[in-house]
């Protein structure tokens, strides 16, 4: 009888063994599984970020474009403004050259 009690135990002892080894070895499987999820995870995440990054930048070259041609514009205007300007400064330098070379004569 002690025997059989033996071999029980022992079967017992192998049978506990056995779920503790499998459960090792599903343990680990989900720690991979899930090392590898993060990884991939990781991946798009950062892949995500460039393109965010990506489109931010475009972005912001067109505004940049836009506000460059803005001041190109205005530039241009003031230009304009000041060779106006210069061209009725030519004449009245022109009339006060005339009248004072008609004076030192």
């Amino acid at each position: 009888m002690i025997d059989k009690t033996i071999l029980k135990v022992k079967k017992t002892e192998k049978a506990a063994e056995n779920i503790i080894k499998d459960a090792n070895n599903k343990a680990a499987k989900i720690v991979d599984n899930a090392q590898k999820e993060a990884e991939s995870l990781m991946e798009r995440t950062k892949e995500e970020a460039k393109k965010e990054g990506r489109i931010k930048i475009e972005k912001e070259e067109k505004i940049a474009i836009i506000e460059a041609e803005n001041i190109v514009k205005r530039s241009e205007r003031e230009k304009e403004e000041i060779i106006k300007k210069s061209i009725k400064n030519i004449d009245k330098a022109v009339k006060i050259v005339i009248k004072k070379l008609m004076e030192g004569r």
